[in-house]
């Protein structure tokens, strides 16, 4: 019947219905994709680059700038031109802001009015509240060039061994760089000669918590001054985790490194050092101090810290602290025996816990799978007594990827070119999210309402 009548349709009407049922998803997804392949193509132009390399670094490097990575298979400082600098410097950019954003501002640039799809797309990554995208991007824009205005004038401050210009664009990029907690620098050794400079050091911690802190959660917190407005559950969650994280991590770090990596410092820089781990460990990869001489206890706490990330609806990656606090209180409801998810005198619905979960195990699947792929290509069959990139090495650099921060033991640029592709591959699944690309090439509904019976079995 349902296809008699299709047939029956006249033409137009069936390219009608067939737009209807076109994905949006799919094209955030190609979105994506196209700003990669473009950026690598710039990169790729003579005018780009000051040292041969091979297109696959551009690749690496465009999929890097875009999904606010940081990782790098080489040195970008001196690789590439002052031109291919303002293209990195767009990528990032454009992957802060996201791909959503940019094509909303310019879909309402030219006058036109974006579609339901479009919007209700867009908002999905903002806001649960049902706001005109206008509204959203009077929010996002500002407070993003805002943010980055004032890094800018810092970083120029202190940024005082080069030329005027050559200071203004240093500082340029490393602001957009960090508040996109995308984590590149112009400097070989990232911030590490700025280690010992407080303002340096805080402004880099706050940029990054800036752009790690989500929309949603930034426009709420003036509410914390006013007796008129609520904070919605989501921000009491991403605010609460966030807190915890930093200021666990920061101690962790200080007990840790106190008598290891930050013994020959003074105790001033000590807890610089401190405070700029426990902001950015998690979603930058900016190195204010040198990772491979760190413990083997607080890398692997900083893989941990990487898996979890930021905040939903931030430039940062990872699974977001609030999937982390609703599989933690789901597991702390269900040890005290109740049924619902409740938190904060609410309860979270079922099928937010339920997301939850598909985004933990599916971003452990997605790890260990690409950390098994390396194993076998970067060491082959070696035994793991012999010499060659380590399992931690190349766990922390699956997980950096992952969670796009950009740490990196330094085996970046030792890897193959199937692993750069493998990391590509890890880097991209993240920025945008698993459950996102299954979106965008799954129908949703497909449940054909077939039922079987219970069957019991023993577990655990």
């Amino acid at each position: 019947m349902l296809l008699s009548s299709f047939s029956s349709m006249p033409l137009e009407a069936k390219a009608v219905r067939r737009k209807k049922i076109s994905n949006p998803i799919l094209w955030v997804v190609l979105g994506y994709l196209g700003f990669i392949l473009i950026g690598a193509l710039l990169l790729a132009l003579p005018i780009s680059h000051q040292k041969d390399t091979s297109f696959l670094d551009h690749i690496f490097i465009s999929t890097s700038a875009v999904c606010v990575t940081g990782l790098a298979t080489i040195d970008i400082g001196t690789t590439y031109s002052h031109f291919g600098h303002y293209v990195i410097l767009f990528l990032m950019q454009i992957g802060g802001l996201g791909i959503m954003t940019i094509s909303t501002t310019l879909i309402l640039l030219a006058g036109m009015r974006p579609g339901f799809s479009h919007q209700s797309v867009f908002l999905d990554q903002f806001s649960q509240e049902n706001l005109a995208p206008t509204k959203v991007l009077k929010a996002v824009l500002p407070f993003t060039f805002g943010i980055e205005a004032v890094g800018l004038i810092v970083y120029f401050t202190q940024f005082k061994e080069a030329e005027i210009y050559d200071r203004f664009f240093s500082a340029l990029f490393q602001t957009v760089s960090t508040f996109c907690n995308v984590g590149f620098s112009l400097y070989p050794d990232s911030l590490i000669q700025y280690g010992s400079n407080p303002i340096v050091v805080i402004t880099s911690s706050l940029l990054v918590l800036a752009g790690g802190f989500g929309f949603l959660a930034i426009t709420e917190l003036p509410n914390l001054f006013s007796s008129k407005k609520k904070i919605s559950l989501h921000t009491k969650l991403a605010s609460l985790v966030t807190i915890i994280l930093v200021v666990f991590a920061s101690c962790f770090f200080l007990f840790m490194e106190f008598g290891n990596s930050l013994e020959n410092l003074p105790f001033g820089e000590k807890i610089l050092a401190a405070i700029s781990y426990g902001s950015i460990s998690r979603t930058a990869g900016l190195n204010l101090s040198q990772f491979g001489m760190l413990s083997s206890g607080t890398l692997l706490l900083t893989t941990l810290l990487m898996f979890i990330g930021a905040n939903p609806g931030s430039c940062g990656g990872g699974i977001k602290t609030t999937t982390a606090a609703v599989i933690a209180v789901l597991g702390i409801n269900r040890l005290l025996g109740k049924k619902n998810t409740m938190v904060f005198g609410r309860t979270i619905p079922q099928e937010t816990v339920n997301k939850a979960v598909y985004i933990f195990i599916i971003g452990v699947i997605v790890i260990f799978l690409a950390t098994l792929l390396l194993l076998i290509t970067e060491n082959g069959n070696a035994p793991y007594t012999d010499t060659g990139i380590q399992f931690i090495k190349i766990l922390f650099e699956v997980s950096s990827a992952y969670a796009t921060c950009g740490l990196s033991l330094g085996i970046t640029s030792e890897l193959s070119s199937f692993g750069e592709v493998v990391i590509c591959f890890v880097m991209f699944i993240g920025r945008l999210g698993p459950l996102f690309l299954i979106s965008a090439v799954v129908s949703p509904n497909r449940d054909n309402g077939i039922w079987y019976s219970e069957e019991n079995i023993m577990v655990g």
